[in-house]
């Protein structure tokens, strides 16, 4: 972690030059830093450019990050404070169809009441080479657009012209933006493609100080910080009779130290998404910045730099925490009819729930906030996660029960700091109640969802009690158990022919999953396509799905069978494991740069007892092993017997924990390569004559 920040001499002085404060110059200069300001490419594309000689140019490669700079730079507003200067140039070789999506660049941009984020400077250039000669395509006018998002984001899109396999494109943008808190962050590496070359330039004034996080496995080619010296304009227009006019206009000039800081990198390989990651959010070579303090010139004042201080601030906040204590009469007829005069407190919020989650359709689940207002999203009976369970919440607290808001991150979206908080990667929130000093977590927007339990991808770690004793909370992937059943019955039947029955009592999360695939396709395409996943010598009749519409009990899925293989051949190879073997090691490459990050720990059972098919004898049977996982990790087991008629068999696949070290990963690999080469084994019968 950098904290950049800078000693605090600087100076005011307005436009007839009074001094207000005491000046201290520093005077700083650095070859890394004399540079052509303007000069974002290093030069001119040429015809020599597109042949690219890379190791990382594989069959993998879609595209090329040939260069790419960002940098940051501040100047004064006609606010009386700063606004930041954003530049990026990016270059990159299209090597075939799959990275002709980088050619579509789509900027995210905020928007308030009081101010707007603007792109500037918008321009680019597709190369294409036919016949030894370079040919350009200018971005015209007509491919920049804007497109809303929401009520305070819009995007900023443009599509590079003329671009097919081979192209080369390179554009420019300038962002300008009065929202200090967040500066851009920088990626340095890619998860479409392999990068050359990466630079990310930052000049900060001193009356700003920033956290910067960095993340990564790859080292800086440059990493040189320093200080410099600039002079800022600062404009502030003074209101006339209720209007603002720039006859009232006051100019401050300010002079400041800055912190700069320059970043390299080059030759960084693709992101390789491997299993197992929660995300790659949280491994990519990414540096991030949050305000964490400005200066007026007199003292410091802290912005947000700790949880007291952002739980606070969101309390107080109209779409988050404001409405949950608003008088919010309106909702009282809706909850008379629902409670009916109930007074037990588990009682109703139980009821609350199931109310909201039947009642309310979830549009969006990536957003913390309140859209709109409480009372439209009641009206509209739907909305994003956060217009759900902050209503939720506000509901709860209507009725007196001790609700608050948890701001989390999802798996997908990376991890979050545990002692600073940065509010832009929280993108979730949660409902917290405690009834009788117990605790209970609540997500209305997940259908099935039972009361009281998170979807798998809130258990991502640390997380965010927000109230007026703020307090963290864990959610953790260690703690959750995936247990699932399945037993096996095959006989002879009177027809000598041979038979079974299957029954399988789902895992909690692998229940949520067939109930919701069921609820949007319907009971009969889902036992269409559970036919379907079974060979032909193998039909399976009788399907019997149940608890699929029970929001408290697991799916248990049942069905007959018969084994069409066993004929007149005079050996027969049978799997016992009847396609729920473990045919493929998840763990396949033999080195890995990242942890193992798997969403719960698991406890599959499989249970086969077998009659001797008629007329067959057992020739060959898979021996029986056990074996552990660092010792107390996981385990399992492969106990295999017969007495000559039957066959009874036990598999068992423990995994106590849910995440590993990369230290581990070779143990891991081993372990899982083990089962795999062992339900590979198969029971040999052999025909009696």
């Amino acid at each position: 972690m950098l904290m950049i920040c800078m000693n605090r001499p600087f100076s005011f002085s307005n436009k007839n030059g009074c001094c207000f404060f005491l000046l201290t110059v520093f005077c700083f200069a650095s070859s890394c830093f004399a540079q052509d300001k303007n000069a974002m490419f290093p030069a001119k594309l040429t015809a020599a450019d597109f042949t690219i000689q890379s190791p990382l140019i594989d069959s993998n490669a879609n595209a090329i990050v040939m260069f790419d700079k960002g940098k940051i730079s501040f100047e004064g507003n006609a606010k009386g404070w700063f606004t930041y200067v954003y530049k990026r140039s990016t270059r990159i070789k299209i090597i075939n169809k799959k990275g002709l999506g980088l050619s579509t660049v789509e900027l995210l941009l905020y928007k308030n009441d009081e101010s707007k984020e603007k792109v500037e400077n918008v321009s680019g250039i597709t190369y294409n080479l036919e016949n030894e000669k370079l040919i350009e395509t200018k971005l015209g006018s007509k491919e920049i657009y804007d497109e809303q998002y929401d009520k305070n984001h819009y995007f900023k899109k443009f599509s590079m012209p003329a671009v097919k396999e081979g192209s080369i494109i390179e554009y420019n943008y300038t962002i300008k933006s009065d929202f200090l808190f967040n500066l851009p962050s920088w990626e340095f590496q890619s998860a479409d493609c392999p990068t050359l070359f990466t630079e990310y330039n930052v000049t900060i004034p001193g009356m700003l100080s920033y956290m910067s996080i960095f993340q990564g496995f790859h080292n800086f080619s440059i990493d040189k910080s320093g200080e410099g010296f600039e002079n800022y304009t600062l404009r502030i227009f003074k209101p006339i009779g209720g209007s603002y006019t720039g006859d009232k206009e006051e100019v401050l000039s300010v002079s400041t130290p800055t912190s700069i800081h320059r970043w390299v990198m080059n030759n960084l390989p693709a992101f390789n998404v491997e299993n197992y990651i929660s995300s790659p959010v949280n491994f990519i070579d990414k540096i991030s910045f949050q305000l964490y303090q400005t200066y007026d010139g007199e003292k410091n004042h802290d912005v947000s730099n700790n949880w007291a201080k952002a739980s606070e601030e969101l309390l107080k906040r109209e779409d988050f925490g404001k409405t949950l204590h608003d008088e919010n009469g309106w909702m009282d007829n809706a909850l008379q009819d629902l409670l009916n005069g109930e007074k037990d407190s588990i009682i109703i919020a139980r009821k609350i729930y199931k109310y909201v989650q039947d009642n309310f359709t979830c549009t969006n689940t990536n957003d913390k906030f309140i859209k709109t207002d409480l009372p439209d999203v009641f009206r509209k009976k739907s909305g994003t996660v956060g217009d759900i369970n902050l209503l939720l919440t506000a509901m709860l607290v209507h009725k007196n029960i001790p609700a608050v808001p948890v701001l989390l991150s999802t798996r997908s979206a990376g991890r979050i700091p545990q002692n600073y908080p940065m509010l832009d990667r929280l993108n979730y929130v949660v409902c917290k109640i405690n009834i009788n000093a117990t605790d209970y977590f609540l997500d209305a927007t997940t259908s099935f969802l039972p009361f009281g339990k998170l979807p798998a991808k809130c258990y991502n770690g640390h997380a965010r009690v927000i109230a007026t004793d703020a307090a963290a909370v864990y959610f953790e992937p260690d703690s959750l158990k995936e247990k699932s059943v399945i037993n096996v019955l095959i006989i002879n039947n009177a027809k000598q022919e041979v038979e079974g029955g299957f029954t399988q009592n789902q895992g909690f999360y692998q229940s949520l999953q067939t109930k919701d695939e069921i609820a949007k396709s319907g009971i009969a395409f889902f036992e269409k396509n559970l036919k379907a996943d079974y060979p032909e010598e193998m039909p399976i009749s009788n399907i019997i799905t149940e608890n699929y519409k029970n929001i408290d009990e697991p799916v248990s899925i049942k069905f007959d069978f018969k084994l069409n293989n066993f004929n007149s051949a005079d050996i027969i190879y049978f799997n016992p494991m009847l396609g729920e073997s473990l045919k493929k090691n998840p763990f396949y490459a033999a080195e890995r740069i990242y942890p193992v990050e798997m969403p719960y720990t698991v406890d599959e059972m499989y249970v086969l007892n077998m009659e001797n098919p008629t007329g067959y004898k057992i020739d060959e049977l898979p021996k029986s092993a056990k074996i552990k996982l660092n010792d107390d990790e996981g385990m399992y087991e492969y106990l295999i017997s017969s007495n000559g008629s039957s066959i009874q068999m036990r598999r068992r696949l423990l995994l106590n924990k849910a995440n590993f070290l990369k230290e581990d990963y070779k143990t891991l690999r081993e372990f899982y390569g083990f089962i795999v080469n062992k339900e590979a084994e198969q029971i040999v019968f052999k025909k009696i004559k």
